[in-house]
């Protein structure tokens, strides 16, 4: 048989593989009725072909391509990954793979002790009250803490706070409006710390006391196509989001806990963006402490500040992690001038200090972003692409989209590595394997629920912890934090 003979049967063959493909709206959703079959997901593929602009819908996907059947629709898809080998790979060999992972995860769920929730809650309500009472006494006269017209009248009109006005009319009384106001009016910080234990009571104390299942376990469902960057959201209820650094925040993450005979261990990748950000740009300096080990923003305020490394304070330390940050994030010199409560002048000053130290990091932005106006849209380092014009017809970028285009190529790779990483974590680690469970993922966080053995539980570090490492080379060597605990929310680091 001559090569060119088998070669050619090996493409009728693919092509024949490839036909048998059920094509398939959603598969996750469905997966006790796809479990084992060949399918094609059209709502994933058209998530990654359409830059990641929006969460697909089977009526609207199906007019644009002007067809009416499921079917006819993929081969329209598969036409057009063809062309486009770099998503053609993400879709199958992350994204379609990632289905049963998560399937997985949504279906083991975690175990809830809702008997402790419960005094948590009722902790909070005390505290609820005490918090209530304190403003109101300092305000004066009666008042809805929960109505944003009263609120905002009585911290414009009479608190003298310069808060800016909606389109309405009225005073904006949001988050960051009235954040950016806290330092000169401490009554601010009352309200917010008020309006983060309300929310606390009802998005999570009540909200997961009411999704317990039969066997006290609760079930997040995780959405693959929701955000750009191909981070993951966490819904119904939403496991993600729980603030770490609140004290109540970590006592409702105290009341998930391992089965009888079983702990939890966590794998968090550290100051991965920052890697990835070393990475992309090839700046020497970073490139250099990550290599040797040394804390990355000691060193760089040790350059901002020019200071020796073991000299830096920790306020200099904690500038300048604000400022690795808010690189990372596209942070303004306003924005970055309210978090750390000093003049804009000042920040930017700070900021282009920086960009001086750190030149190559400027260059790398700069290329980027042009030739993402070229393109029409900027890449993950896996390839998942997102627009750059939020109207095709319209090219011009505000500055609004270019902080979020400098974000994407960071958090974008990021998300795409942990895909990879759990994909493989599943198949070599957790699918046949009783002893593990992969229970949720937070971002940069995997967390596990394993037999209480201590050959299962080493076996399981060293296994993991080699998998997120070596997922994908960088320039700069990949760390992950491990820690363990009997409760989710009072973990050890190991």
């Amino acid at each position: 048989m001559s090569f060119l003979t088998i070669l050619l049967l090996y493409y009728f063959e693919s092509c024949i593989i490839a036909s048998m493909e059920k094509a398939v709206w959603d598969v996750k959703s469905q997966f006790e009725t796809y479990k084992g079959e060949a399918v094609f997901d059209a709502m994933v593929a058209e998530f990654l072909l359409s830059d990641g602009r929006f969460s697909p819908q089977m009526e609207s996907t199906l007019a644009q391509y002007g067809v009416t059947t499921l079917p006819e629709l993929v081969e329209k898809q598969k036409e057009r990954l063809a062309g486009l080998p770099k998503l053609q790979s993400l879709f199958n060999e992350i994204e379609m793979p990632l289905i049963e992972v998560l399937w997985s995860m949504e279906k083991t769920g975690i175990l809830l002790d809702t008997d402790r929730l419960k005094k948590t809650g009722e902790e909070i309500e005390r505290a609820i009250v005490a918090a209530e009472e304190e403003i109101k006494k300092e305000v004066g006269f009666e008042i809805n803490l929960n109505s944003s017209i009263q609120v905002g009248n009585f911290l414009a009109e009479k608190a003298g706070v310069p808060l800016a006005k909606t389109k309405t009319g009225r005073y904006a009384t949001n988050e960051n409006e009235i954040f950016q106001h806290a330092e000169q009016f401490p009554i601010i910080k009352k309200l917010l710390a008020y309006r983060m234990l309300s929310k606390l009571r009802s998005t999570y104390v009540e909200s997961l006391i009411s999704k317990v299942d039969e066997k006290g376990r609760v079930h997040t469902t995780y959405n693959q196509v929701a955000v750009s960057t191909g981070r993951l959201s966490s819904a119904n209820p939403n496991l993600q989001n729980i603030p770490v650094t609140s004290e109540f925040g970590q006592k409702i993450k105290a009341c998930f806990t391992a089965s009888a005979d079983h702990v939890f261990v966590s794998f968090d990748y550290s100051q991965q963006e920052l890697r990835i950000l070393a990475h992309l740009t090839g700046e020497d300096k970073l490139i250099d402490a990550f290599k040797n080990n040394r804390d990355v923003h000691k060193t760089t305020a040790m350059l901002l500040f020019n200071v020796e490394y073991d000299k830096v304070t920790k306020e200099q330390r904690m500038i300048a992690k604000t400022i690795n940050f808010g690189i990372i994030y596209g942070m303004s010199s306003f924005g970055m001038s309210q978090t750390l409560h000093i003049p804009t002048d000042e920040a930017q000053k700070f900021i282009d200090t920086f960009y001086k130290t750190y030149p190559k990091i400027q260059i790398y932005y700069e290329g980027y972003i042009k030739q993402g106006k070229i393109d029409g849209f900027v890449e993950t380092l896996l390839g998942r692409r997102r627009y750059v014009y939020e109207d095709p017809k319209r090219k011009f970028v505000d500055n609004n989209m270019r902080r979020v285009l400098i974000n994407y190529p960071i958090q974008g790779s990021a998300a795409d590595l942990m895909r990879k990483a759990m994909i493989r974590i599943y198949a070599e680690v957790v699918k046949n394997n009783s002893s593990v469970k992969l229970l949720l993922q937070i971002h940069d966080d995997l967390v596990f629920e394993v037999k209480n053995e201590k050959k299962t539980i080493d076996g399981l570090i060293e296994k993991v912890r080699d998998i997120m490492c070596h997922i994908h080379p960088l320039a700069v060597p990949i760390e992950v934090d491990v820690k363990r605990g009997k409760t989710w929310g009072e973990m050890e680091k190991i």
